[in-house]
């Protein structure tokens, strides 16, 4: 799962390798980053706020916790755009297209509202299964957040054991499993608890609004799946020509994992039309 997002960058300088990218965060999806890191991009991984290597949440924070994940994703979004325009002010060779981000989740709907909110900072977007802020109660929000922190600590009291069910689940590259258990240390449950998924934009809203290349990916397992095949034919009735939707059978919510194959070739290409080869 990416909890936070991947900025895909065109620039072929700078390009990091696979025990950085491991290090630099989002390590329970190392095979996709290291998928996108050999097709030559740079690859940028971000841990959300509360996840992986990035800060723990103070109580006034949580607060905001939907705005402050936006504003994490726009800093550093911004931060790329500063080191392009200082490259190129300095001489430097850069590319002239924006990243893609990429998220899935949570990472995902983040991924969406700034994509919206700030378009010029990004040529386009990959959501894997956005969360859908607004389809769903806060009490219920709550209370999956509260099993979502059981289950962690569950976890955590028995990692062997938690270890040996992730290296049993054949939708875990064996590659991820160690890492998706040290992210799942790495959680912080005072964000569990909270139920935040999604910064608060209706999800219809946030689509409708989107005015980048999009690519939402989605799969139709039930129960799984949280876009799936309701949400594809809500984003017929949108109509907005900027989102590209694609449903991968049988997968659920963390398409990726469910079918890696039928995820890259619909991913890659997309990103090859976009950004280059």
């Amino acid at each position: 799962m990416l909890s936070g997002a991947v900025l895909i960058d065109p620039a072929r300088y700078g390009t990091r390798g696979p025990d950085e990218l491991r290090a630099r965060g989002a390590a329970s999806a190392s095979d996709a980053l290291e998928h996108w890191a050999a097709a030559g991009y740079r690859v940028i991984a971000l841990d959300a706020r509360g996840h992986g290597l990035s800060p723990r949440w103070s109580e006034e924070e949580l607060s905001d916790a939907g705005g402050i994940l936006l504003d994490d994703l726009l800093h550093a979004l911004a931060d790329l755009a500063q080191e392009r325009r200082a490259r190129r002010s300095a001489g430097l060779p850069d590319a002239e297209t924006r990243p893609v981000v990429v998220g899935h989740s949570m990472g995902a709907a983040t991924a969406m509202v700034a994509a919206a909110r700030r378009p010029d900072l990004l040529s386009g977007a990959v959501l894997i299964d956005p969360a859908r802020y607004g389809t769903r109660g806060p009490d219920e929000l709550r209370a999956r957040g509260a099993a979502r922190a059981r289950l962690r600590a569950r976890d955590l009291t028995d990692l062997p054991a938690a270890l040996a069910r992730a290296l049993d689940d054949d939708e875990v590259p064996g590659s991820e499993a160690l890492a998706g258990l040290w992210a799942q240390q790495r959680t912080d449950p005072a964000l569990l608890t909270t139920g935040v998924v999604a910064p608060e934009v209706p999800w219809e809203q946030a689509m409708a609004a989107l005015a980048v290349p999009t690519l939402l990916v989605t799969g139709d397992r039930p129960g799984s799946a949280r876009v799936g095949t309701e949400g594809l034919a809500l984003l017929r009735r949108l109509g907005n020509p900027w989102v590209e939707p694609v449903l991968v059978p049988g997968a659920g919510h963390d398409v990726r994992r469910s079918d890696p194959q039928a995820f890259h070739r619909a991913v890659d290409p997309w990103l090859r039309r976009l950004l280059g080869a």
